[in-house]
């Protein structure tokens, strides 16, 4: 009996192991060949930031059951992926400054004598968070997996999943769907660590800015609160040599 045991408990074994490799072989001839899925996402990153050193200016309007609920303006610097500084162009927000500096992120309010330390995980307007509009290099953040290709209406788009590999992350996961053409962002789910769909997006509209094809509209949903979504609107994008002292972490007032 012991050797009839040995016998099906080898079977067994085997049968589980020529699963496991007829399960892997499938999975490899699923994914289509020559795709690197890190090239994509670095491809998928000049969409949305076109220069090592540019400034861009961001318009989110934000809305409420489909009516208008509010307008916020704001000028955003960026200098390589680490550094991004954000003014508050509103005139009930002068003088409200925004710092990111790797993974630290900071809010200056014209009444403190001290910078508020925040995540970009935090509101900055409506269903924008501060990393949505100050952490924009996702090659930076995330470790993309190749998942699937499939449409997006009528764009056949390469589907990745992103993990965070920083803690400055602003989501711990994306689903992100890139056009197969060209890499270009096409629309993205968010997910935090729990696991709960947070957010979604979808990516609208592209307009040339100082000879590149750059990112000009981009719409949030709210998977919490279904009747609330956010447009940005991204204008006078363009490469500038920025001073380190905009970035540095000290007062606003003594840029």
């Amino acid at each position: 009996m012991s050797n009839i045991n040995a016998v099906l408990r080898a079977f067994l074994v085997l049968f589980f192991l020529s699963l496991l490799l007829t399960f892997a072989l499938v999975a490899r001839a699923a994914t289509p060949a020559g795709i690197n899925a890190e090239a994509l996402l670095k491809q998928s990153d000049t969409y949305r930031n076109g220069w090592p050193s540019f400034v861009t200016h961001v318009k989110i309007t934000n809305y409420e059951s489909g009516k208008s609920d509010e307008e916020k303006l704001y000028e955003v610097s960026q200098k390589g992926t680490d550094k991004t500084y954000v003014e508050f162009m509103s005139p009930r927000d002068k003088g409200r400054h925004l710092l990111m500096l790797g993974d630290d992120m900071w809010v200056y309010l014209p009444d403190t004598s001290r910078p508020v330390r925040i995540t970009p995980l935090e509101r900055l307007s409506g269903d924008a968070s501060n990393g949505d509009v100050a952490r924009t290099n996702y090659a930076e953040d995330y470790t993309p997996v190749y998942v699937r290709t499939e449409k997006v209406g009528a764009e056949q788009c390469h589907v990745l999943e992103l993990t965070a590999k920083r803690k400055g992350a602003t989501y711990q996961k994306i689903l992100y769907w890139v056009r197969v053409e060209d890499a270009r962002p096409v629309r993205a789910e968010f997910y935090l660590t729990s696991g709960k769909h947070i957010k979604s997006a979808t990516f609208d509209e592209y307009s040339p800015f100082g000879g590149k094809m750059l990112l000009h509209r981009l719409t949030l949903y709210d998977e919490i609160r279904h009747n609330s979504h956010s447009v940005l609107d991204y204008s006078n994008s363009a490469p500038r040599t920025l001073p380190d002292k905009l970035f540095y972490q000290g007062r606003a007032d003594r840029f």
